[in-house]
């Protein structure tokens, strides 16, 4: 998911999934858990990069005005 061709609305919808499946777990399914825990940093991460891309460009925006 780290691929920079994901897009941060395709990765929003994997954490929001996933915390949704863990939500709606009645009893914790351990065996799927790391998966569920690692593929939602990989989402994770790719939104937090792109979220600093955009607050980089404001502040370069803003100070140069």
């Amino acid at each position: 998911m780290t691929d920079s061709s994901v897009t941060f609305k395709q990765a929003f919808a994997v954490l929001k999934q996933n915390s949704e499946r863990l939500e709606e777990q009645q009893e914790p399914d351990i065996d799927q858990l790391m998966q569920i825990v690692e593929e939602s940093m990989q989402a994770y991460k790719v939104c937090k990069q792109r979220i600093q891309v955009v607050q980089a460009a404001l502040t370069q925006t803003f100070e140069s005005e």
